[in-house]
């Protein structure tokens, strides 16, 4: 299918398999460290370029249909529905306004993009270009007589989109589509009677997602998350890193030395996202930290702090923690057995006793660990979304911690 798109002409490709697939969202983020470990970062793009990859498969006559087009239109552009943020959507009998709510998918779905409806009449590309309208509840009643109102006009607010021109779709699903380019050449695995293309698309960065995330809980004036770490297997391998030069001659003795004052923890945060609504969710969280650029709250998981307390636990905390003092970290985090949390402040610290605050005000009993609390940020500007199929998807990245 061909179309004609405010960006030229491009060419369709309706069916998207999400298995083997990825989607990748990539910022740009200049960072300078200094020797005590802080941090000046700068954003140096104002929207994630966004690259798709997917391995179409092809069977007999498919094969030759795909080929043709693929020879065509190498260098062209391409419209690429994104099955991984499609929405159910009202019936529609000649109409131009889709009256659903766009909230988790206004990121992809928005005005002036466009959008492909899959529907028992067919796949019918459409342009968006207007959100919302205000529809009469209860009609405004005139006296003839004396031109006094007698009911007032009430009209009610009515989220969704309006279309350039009506359409009629049944049992229909809305995608939105991106305007993107082949990035690199097409390769393909042809057998007899099958082949096989895994192709790379770059979005045009006139048609780019945005979002400015949305704003969770707050600690310290900065964003702060509760989510777990997925092991790998059964464990989570974890790095510290810090600056290293050795200066050796090869003659004899030699000396090392670091620019960076204190060592930096690193490790991954895989997430598996098992619902779309999981999915959105996800990218607006990564929307918000755009790339390595903001920092937020996450406490460590790994119990690292012995607490020894046995009553209810207010400001002081008692542990047999060795080093406590050396590592001279500054947050803990509490964990409750009915899956709160809560985030705390160490004030003081004298041998193995840590004074904190807010209080804790929890008996030892209904604590299930007490970690510390580390302020991260992404330590990688691309983030790939890998889909197996359904609804889930897998995304794995590094984070860094740059304060403790």
């Amino acid at each position: 299918m061909k179309i004609q798109t405010k960006y030229g002409e491009a060419y369709v490709l309706t069916d998207c398999p999400l298995i083997d697939s990825t989607e990748s969202l990539e910022w740009l983020t200049a960072v300078h460290e200094s020797y005590d470990g802080s941090e000046e970062r700068y954003l140096l793009r104002d929207a994630p370029r966004q690259v798709l990859n997917f391995s179409y498969l092809a069977m007999r006559k498919a094969m030759g249909d795909m080929f043709h087009l693929l020879y065509a239109n190498l260098r062209g552009q391409w419209a690429i529905p994104l099955p991984m943020v499609k929405r159910s959507i009202p019936d529609l009998d000649n109409e131009d306004y889709i009256a659903f709510d766009p909230t988790d998918t206004i990121a992809d779905l928005r005005v002036d993009s466009y959008a492909l409806i899959r529907s028992d009449e067919g796949d019918q590309v459409v342009e968006i270009i207007e959100r919302g309208r205000y529809i009469i509840i209860q009609e405004e009643i005139i006296d003839p007589e004396t031109d006094e109102v007698i009911q007032e006009l009430e009209t009610e607010y009515q989220d969704g989109f309006r279309l350039a021109e009506p359409v009629t779709a049944t049992n229909a699903v809305i995608m939105p589509l991106r305007i993107c380019i082949l990035d690199g050449d097409a390769s393909i695995n042809a057998g007899h009677q099958w082949m096989k293309a895994p192709l790379v698309f770059r979005v045009l960065a006139e048609d780019l997602p945005e979002h400015a995330g949305d704003e969770p809980e707050q600690y310290k004036g900065k964003d702060i998350y509760w989510n777990p770490l997925i092991l790998d297997g059964d464990s989570l391998e974890m790095t510290l890193t810090q600056h290293q030069n050795v200066v050796d001659n090869s003659v004899g003795a030699f000396q090392q030395y670091t620019h960076h004052k204190k060592p930096k923890y690193l490790k991954p945060f895989t997430s598996i996202l098992k619902t779309w609504a999981e999915y959105q969710a996800y990218r607006r969280f990564l929307f918000r930290r755009e790339g390595r650029f903001r920092e937020f709250w996450m406490p460590l998981q790994e119990k690292h702090l012995n607490i020894l307390n046995t009553a209810n636990i207010t400001t002081s905390l008692s542990t047999n923690t060795k080093y406590i003092v050396e590592a001279n970290r500054k947050h803990i985090a509490v964990k409750r057995k009915n899956g709160t949390w809560s985030a705390h402040e160490i004030t003081a610290r004298t041998g193995g006793s840590l004074t904190v605050a807010p209080s804790i005000a929890t008996h030892a009993n209904d604590i299930d660990y007490i970690c510390y609390l580390g302020l991260y940020r992404l330590d990688a500007d691309q983030i790939t979304f890998e889909f197996m199929g359904a609804e889930m998807s897998r995304v794995t990245v590094p984070i860094v911690e740059v304060e403790n």
